[in-house]
Protein backbone atom coordinates (compact mmCIF):
# COMPACT_ATOMS: atom_id res chain seq x y z
CA UNK A 1 0.00 0.00 0.00
CA UNK A 2 1.54 3.36 -0.94
CA UNK A 3 2.33 6.16 1.75
CA UNK A 4 -0.29 8.38 0.47
CA UNK A 5 -3.19 5.84 0.35
CA UNK A 6 -6.83 6.53 -0.43
CA UNK A 7 -9.12 5.30 1.99
CA UNK A 8 -12.90 4.23 1.24
CA UNK A 9 -15.60 4.20 4.49
CA UNK A 10 -17.93 2.14 3.35
CA UNK A 11 -21.09 2.56 5.89
CA UNK A 12 -21.90 5.74 7.04
CA UNK A 13 -22.96 4.69 10.35
CA UNK A 14 -21.44 6.61 14.17
CA UNK A 15 -18.55 4.12 13.80
CA UNK A 16 -17.96 4.86 10.27
CA UNK A 17 -18.16 8.38 10.21
CA UNK A 18 -16.22 8.35 13.44
CA UNK A 19 -13.50 7.15 11.19
CA UNK A 20 -13.43 9.05 8.39
CA UNK A 21 -13.90 12.39 10.57
CA UNK A 22 -10.36 11.47 12.93
CA UNK A 23 -8.35 9.99 9.54
CA UNK A 24 -9.09 13.18 7.31
CA UNK A 25 -8.07 15.65 10.40
CA UNK A 26 -5.08 13.73 10.38
CA UNK A 27 -4.75 14.90 6.96
CA UNK A 28 -5.41 11.77 5.20
CA UNK A 29 -7.54 11.27 1.84
CA UNK A 30 -10.93 9.80 2.66
CA UNK A 31 -14.14 9.41 0.60
CA UNK A 32 -17.18 7.98 2.47
CA UNK A 33 -19.80 5.20 0.08
CA UNK A 34 -23.32 5.17 1.33
CA UNK A 35 -25.80 3.62 -0.44
CA UNK A 36 -28.57 6.01 -0.22
CA UNK A 37 -27.72 8.85 -2.99
CA UNK A 38 -29.89 11.57 -1.04
CA UNK A 39 -28.35 10.89 2.30
CA UNK A 40 -24.61 10.82 0.81
CA UNK A 41 -25.42 14.81 -1.34
CA UNK A 42 -26.81 15.85 2.56
CA UNK A 43 -23.56 14.39 4.58
CA UNK A 44 -21.00 15.61 1.98
CA UNK A 45 -22.70 19.25 2.38
CA UNK A 46 -22.81 19.43 5.96
CA UNK A 47 -19.71 17.86 6.94
CA UNK A 48 -18.57 15.61 9.87
CA UNK A 49 -19.04 17.08 13.26
CA UNK A 50 -17.54 15.45 15.91
CA UNK A 51 -17.64 16.07 19.85
CA UNK A 52 -16.90 14.01 22.78
CA UNK A 53 -13.97 11.97 23.76
CA UNK A 54 -12.26 12.57 19.90
CA UNK A 55 -12.55 16.37 20.93
CA UNK A 56 -14.74 18.91 18.82
CA UNK A 57 -14.13 19.52 15.58
CA UNK A 58 -15.52 19.76 11.98
CA UNK A 59 -13.84 17.98 9.31
CA UNK A 60 -15.50 18.38 5.31
CA UNK A 61 -15.12 14.44 3.49
CA UNK A 62 -16.51 13.70 0.20
CA UNK A 63 -19.44 11.33 0.16
CA UNK A 64 -21.01 9.39 -2.28
CA UNK A 65 -23.72 7.21 -2.98
CA UNK A 66 -21.89 5.94 -6.74
CA UNK A 67 -19.05 3.69 -6.37
CA UNK A 68 -18.06 4.50 -10.21
CA UNK A 69 -17.37 7.73 -9.08
CA UNK A 70 -14.50 7.10 -6.20
CA UNK A 71 -11.22 7.08 -7.65
CA UNK A 72 -8.52 4.37 -7.01
CA UNK A 73 -9.04 3.06 -3.54
CA UNK A 74 -5.80 1.31 -1.61
CA UNK A 75 -7.95 0.69 1.48
CA UNK A 76 -11.44 0.00 2.26
CA UNK A 77 -12.76 -0.07 5.78
CA UNK A 78 -16.17 -1.91 6.70
CA UNK A 79 -18.38 -0.38 8.67
CA UNK A 80 -22.11 -1.91 7.61
CA UNK A 81 -23.89 -3.89 9.58
CA UNK A 82 -22.99 -7.50 9.62
CA UNK A 83 -26.23 -8.83 7.80
CA UNK A 84 -25.42 -6.16 4.90
CA UNK A 85 -21.63 -7.15 4.24
CA UNK A 86 -22.98 -9.04 1.39
CA UNK A 87 -24.73 -6.27 -0.04
CA UNK A 88 -22.23 -3.16 0.68
CA UNK A 89 -19.46 -5.34 -1.45
CA UNK A 90 -21.56 -5.23 -4.54
CA UNK A 91 -22.29 -1.85 -4.42
CA UNK A 92 -18.99 -1.14 -3.51
CA UNK A 93 -16.93 -3.47 -6.35
CA UNK A 94 -16.45 -0.41 -8.64
CA UNK A 95 -14.31 0.98 -6.12
CA UNK A 96 -12.00 -1.97 -5.37
CA UNK A 97 -9.36 -2.30 -7.59
CA UNK A 98 -7.03 -5.37 -7.77
CA UNK A 99 -4.54 -3.41 -5.45
CA UNK A 100 -7.05 -2.64 -2.67
CA UNK A 101 -6.68 -3.45 0.84
CA UNK A 102 -10.07 -4.79 2.49
CA UNK A 103 -10.35 -4.42 6.07
CA UNK A 104 -13.54 -5.15 8.58
CA UNK A 105 -13.79 -3.33 11.51
CA UNK A 106 -17.22 -4.59 12.13
CA UNK A 107 -19.38 -6.31 14.41
CA UNK A 108 -20.28 -9.56 14.57
CA UNK A 109 -18.75 -12.94 13.05
CA UNK A 110 -18.68 -13.85 9.50
CA UNK A 111 -17.15 -10.78 7.22
CA UNK A 112 -14.44 -11.49 7.18
CA UNK A 113 -14.81 -14.64 5.37
CA UNK A 114 -17.20 -13.28 2.75
CA UNK A 115 -14.20 -10.09 2.23
CA UNK A 116 -11.87 -13.18 2.12
CA UNK A 117 -14.43 -15.11 -0.58
CA UNK A 118 -14.76 -11.65 -2.68
CA UNK A 119 -11.06 -10.71 -2.77
CA UNK A 120 -8.58 -13.55 -1.41
CA UNK A 121 -7.10 -13.77 1.55
CA UNK A 122 -4.01 -11.94 0.72
CA UNK A 123 -6.07 -8.48 0.57
CA UNK A 124 -7.91 -8.74 3.71
CA UNK A 125 -8.01 -7.74 7.54
CA UNK A 126 -9.54 -8.19 10.53
CA UNK A 127 -9.97 -5.87 13.24
CA UNK A 128 -11.50 -4.78 16.11
CA UNK A 129 -11.99 -1.80 17.73
CA UNK A 130 -13.38 -0.68 21.59
CA UNK A 131 -13.94 2.56 20.45
CA UNK A 132 -18.12 3.64 21.34
CA UNK A 133 -20.21 6.36 19.19
CA UNK A 134 -23.46 7.40 18.72
CA UNK A 135 -25.12 9.87 16.20
CA UNK A 136 -27.13 12.86 17.68
CA UNK A 137 -27.82 14.03 14.15
CA UNK A 138 -27.20 13.34 10.42
CA UNK A 139 -23.60 14.23 10.41
CA UNK A 140 -23.27 14.80 13.91
CA UNK A 141 -21.56 11.88 15.99
CA UNK A 142 -20.82 11.56 19.70
CA UNK A 143 -17.40 9.73 20.06
CA UNK A 144 -18.52 8.13 23.95
CA UNK A 145 -14.85 6.45 24.40
CA UNK A 146 -11.80 5.66 22.22
CA UNK A 147 -10.56 2.70 22.77
CA UNK A 148 -7.90 0.45 21.41
CA UNK A 149 -7.86 -1.36 17.56
CA UNK A 150 -6.66 -4.54 16.78
CA UNK A 151 -6.02 -5.29 13.20
CA UNK A 152 -4.37 -8.80 11.57
CA UNK A 153 -3.99 -10.23 8.14
CA UNK A 154 -2.08 -13.52 6.44
CA UNK A 155 -0.39 -13.62 3.71
CA UNK A 156 0.29 -10.46 1.94
CA UNK A 157 -2.22 -8.67 3.87
CA UNK A 158 -0.17 -8.80 7.00
CA UNK A 159 2.39 -7.29 5.76
CA UNK A 160 0.35 -4.07 5.44
CA UNK A 161 -1.13 -4.44 8.68
CA UNK A 162 1.67 -2.50 10.56
CA UNK A 163 1.44 0.32 7.82
CA UNK A 164 -2.87 0.48 8.32
CA UNK A 165 -2.09 0.37 12.61
CA UNK A 166 0.13 3.17 11.67
CA UNK A 167 -2.22 5.32 10.19
CA UNK A 168 -5.11 4.70 12.77
CA UNK A 169 -2.07 5.79 16.19
CA UNK A 170 -1.15 8.45 13.65
CA UNK A 171 -5.08 9.48 13.38
CA UNK A 172 -5.89 9.11 17.35
CA UNK A 173 -7.10 5.65 17.03
CA UNK A 174 -4.34 3.53 19.40
CA UNK A 175 -3.86 0.41 16.90
CA UNK A 176 -1.43 -2.54 17.05
CA UNK A 177 -1.23 -5.98 15.38
CA UNK A 178 -2.49 -9.17 16.56
CA UNK A 179 -1.42 -12.28 15.07
CA UNK A 180 -4.01 -14.57 16.31
CA UNK A 181 -6.86 -13.61 13.79
CA UNK A 182 -9.24 -16.02 15.98
CA UNK A 183 -8.45 -14.61 18.85
CA UNK A 184 -9.38 -10.52 17.67
CA UNK A 185 -12.76 -11.74 15.99
CA UNK A 186 -13.84 -13.97 19.05
CA UNK A 187 -12.79 -11.60 21.60
CA UNK A 188 -14.87 -8.94 19.90
CA UNK A 189 -17.59 -11.29 19.51
CA UNK A 190 -17.86 -11.95 23.12
CA UNK A 191 -17.96 -8.11 24.27
CA UNK A 192 -20.92 -7.02 21.84
CA UNK A 193 -22.69 -10.55 22.86
CA UNK A 194 -22.08 -9.47 26.64
CA UNK A 195 -23.04 -5.49 26.03
CA UNK A 196 -24.99 -4.95 23.33
CA UNK A 197 -27.98 -7.03 24.00
CA UNK A 198 -28.57 -6.64 27.50
CA UNK A 199 -27.85 -3.00 26.87
CA UNK A 200 -30.69 -2.82 24.11
CA UNK A 201 -33.55 -5.33 25.98
CA UNK A 202 -33.21 -2.43 29.06
CA UNK A 203 -32.46 1.10 27.07
CA UNK A 204 -29.56 2.02 29.32
CA UNK A 205 -25.96 3.16 28.20
CA UNK A 206 -23.49 0.71 28.60
CA UNK A 207 -22.32 2.07 32.33
CA UNK A 208 -25.49 1.31 33.80
CA UNK A 209 -24.56 -2.85 33.35
CA UNK A 210 -22.23 -2.51 36.18
CA UNK A 211 -24.21 -0.48 38.34
CA UNK A 212 -27.41 -2.39 38.71
CA UNK A 213 -26.71 -5.76 40.42
CA UNK A 214 -29.07 -8.06 38.28
CA UNK A 215 -27.71 -6.65 35.16
CA UNK A 216 -24.20 -6.77 36.14
CA UNK A 217 -25.07 -10.54 36.79
CA UNK A 218 -26.20 -10.87 33.71
CA UNK A 219 -23.48 -9.64 31.79
CA UNK A 220 -21.04 -11.70 33.66
CA UNK A 221 -23.16 -14.62 32.78
CA UNK A 222 -23.51 -13.75 29.33
CA UNK A 223 -19.56 -13.29 28.65
CA UNK A 224 -18.44 -16.77 30.92
CA UNK A 225 -20.96 -18.70 28.70
CA UNK A 226 -19.33 -17.19 25.45
CA UNK A 227 -16.21 -17.79 26.77
CA UNK A 228 -16.82 -21.61 27.20
CA UNK A 229 -18.49 -21.63 23.59
CA UNK A 230 -14.88 -20.31 22.31
CA UNK A 231 -12.96 -22.53 24.10
CA UNK A 232 -14.96 -25.45 23.24
CA UNK A 233 -14.75 -23.97 19.26
CA UNK A 234 -11.15 -24.45 19.96
CA UNK A 235 -10.32 -20.69 20.98
CA UNK A 236 -7.87 -19.56 22.68
CA UNK A 237 -8.39 -16.24 24.11
CA UNK A 238 -5.96 -15.74 26.86
CA UNK A 239 -7.87 -14.04 28.98
CA UNK A 240 -10.38 -13.42 31.19
CA UNK A 241 -12.90 -12.37 29.08
CA UNK A 242 -15.36 -11.56 32.46
CA UNK A 243 -12.98 -8.48 33.08
CA UNK A 244 -12.39 -7.83 29.70
CA UNK A 245 -16.29 -6.85 29.11
CA UNK A 246 -16.35 -5.35 32.49
CA UNK A 247 -13.51 -3.17 31.45
CA UNK A 248 -14.97 -1.98 27.83
CA UNK A 249 -18.31 -1.24 29.92
CA UNK A 250 -16.54 0.80 32.40
CA UNK A 251 -14.15 2.55 29.07
CA UNK A 252 -17.74 2.58 27.26
CA UNK A 253 -19.91 4.02 30.04
CA UNK A 254 -21.64 7.19 28.53
CA UNK A 255 -21.95 4.97 24.88
CA UNK A 256 -25.24 4.00 23.61
CA UNK A 257 -24.26 0.75 22.25
CA UNK A 258 -25.37 0.20 18.21
CA UNK A 259 -28.06 -2.32 18.91
CA UNK A 260 -29.70 -0.08 21.34
CA UNK A 261 -29.89 2.46 18.69
CA UNK A 262 -30.79 0.37 16.40
CA UNK A 263 -33.72 -1.21 18.32
CA UNK A 264 -34.85 2.49 19.19
CA UNK A 265 -34.72 3.36 15.61
CA UNK A 266 -36.47 0.75 14.55
CA UNK A 267 -34.04 -1.03 12.53
CA UNK A 268 -32.88 -4.34 12.32
CA UNK A 269 -30.00 -5.62 14.91
CA UNK A 270 -27.33 -7.77 14.15
CA UNK A 271 -28.64 -10.44 17.05
CA UNK A 272 -28.17 -13.15 14.63
CA UNK A 273 -24.55 -12.33 13.69
CA UNK A 274 -23.38 -11.88 17.43
CA UNK A 275 -25.78 -13.67 20.11
CA UNK A 276 -27.13 -16.17 17.74
CA UNK A 277 -23.97 -17.10 15.93
CA UNK A 278 -22.41 -17.90 19.18
CA UNK A 279 -24.92 -19.67 20.48
CA UNK A 280 -25.09 -21.88 17.07
CA UNK A 281 -21.25 -22.81 17.80
CA UNK A 282 -22.28 -23.66 21.01
CA UNK A 283 -24.64 -25.90 19.93
CA UNK A 284 -22.33 -27.75 17.21
CA UNK A 285 -19.71 -27.85 19.58
CA UNK A 286 -22.10 -29.14 22.97
CA UNK A 287 -20.99 -26.18 24.52
CA UNK A 288 -23.73 -24.31 27.19
CA UNK A 289 -25.55 -21.70 24.86
CA UNK A 290 -28.65 -21.05 27.05
CA UNK A 291 -27.92 -17.71 27.83
CA UNK A 292 -26.64 -16.62 24.77
CA UNK A 293 -30.04 -18.45 22.82
CA UNK A 294 -32.56 -16.97 25.27
CA UNK A 295 -31.28 -13.32 24.55
CA UNK A 296 -31.20 -13.77 21.15
CA UNK A 297 -34.84 -14.90 21.13
CA UNK A 298 -35.89 -11.53 23.19
CA UNK A 299 -34.24 -9.41 20.44
CA UNK A 300 -36.21 -11.00 18.06
CA UNK A 301 -38.90 -10.55 20.16
CA UNK A 302 -38.40 -7.23 20.72
CA UNK A 303 -37.94 -6.76 17.03
CA UNK A 304 -41.30 -7.73 16.20
CA UNK A 305 -43.02 -5.57 19.01
CA UNK A 306 -41.08 -2.69 17.22
CA UNK A 307 -42.67 -3.59 13.80
CA UNK A 308 -38.85 -4.36 12.37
Amino acid sequence: MKPDPHILIIGPGSMGLTHAGLLARAGLDVTVLDYRPQRAAQLGASGISIRGAAGEFEVSVPVTAAASEVRSTDLAIFFVKAYSTAAALRHAQDALQEQTILLTLQNGLGNYELLVEFAGVPRVLVGTTSSGAYRSGLGEVHVAAIGDVQIGGVEAAAEVADQVCELFSGAGLPAEVCDDLAAVLWRKAIINASVNPLAALTGVRNGALLQVPGMRLLLRGLAREAEQIAAAAGINLDEDMVAVVEQVVAHTAQNRCSMLQDLQAGRRTEIEQISGHLATVGREHNAPAYLNQTITSMVKAAEVKKGI
